[in-house]
């Protein structure tokens, strides 16, 4: 079954062996993909419930009525950089595709452009991810560049 699934930011689309992190590059947390951010706004990309969010701002995770859970980490390192992101919901927030999550200063994230890399997985093991504009730029809230089924 295909999932409606919005792009929550814009970016260089980047597959998780892409991403300099063992954590996400290994798929332990998740199958999914990363976006090498270059926008300001980080959007829900399906209608559900956020289940957390992270106080810094820089992360947060995301269920579906139906059980899928979604992890979006928004650059990497930036936990400590809580004055990079200013939050627009709160845990356990009802959200529509497409809403705001958080708006994102990305020259507060870091120098290099591996600081804005943003993994984003799933926990869900039966996912399949297609990833329609691989090392292309992708912008937020479109629908027809990264494909999930269920």
């Amino acid at each position: 079954m295909n999932l409606s699934f919005a792009v929550p930011m814009s970016g260089k689309l980047l597959a998780l062996n892409q991403v300099p992190d063992e954590n996400f590059a290994s798929k332990v947390l998740g199958d999914g993909f990363a976006i090498q951010l270059d926008g300001e706004v980080v959007v829900s990309p399906f209608d559900g419930i956020v289940i957390a969010a992270f106080p810094t701002g820089h992360a947060f995770i995301i269920r579906r009525d139906d059980g899928m859970e979604v992890l979006i980490h928004i650059g990497l390192n930036s936990a400590g950089k809580p004055k990079a992101f200013r939050m627009q919901v709160e845990k356990y927030a009802q959200v529509k595709q497409g809403d705001v999550l958080v708006y994102v200063d990305k020259n507060k994230l870091g120098d290099s452009p591996e600081e804005l890399i943003s993994p984003i997985v799933f926990a869900n093991p039966d996912i399949k991810i297609t990833l329609n504009n691989e090392n292309q730029h992708i912008f937020v809230r479109d629908t027809e560049s990264i494909q999930v089924k269920l």
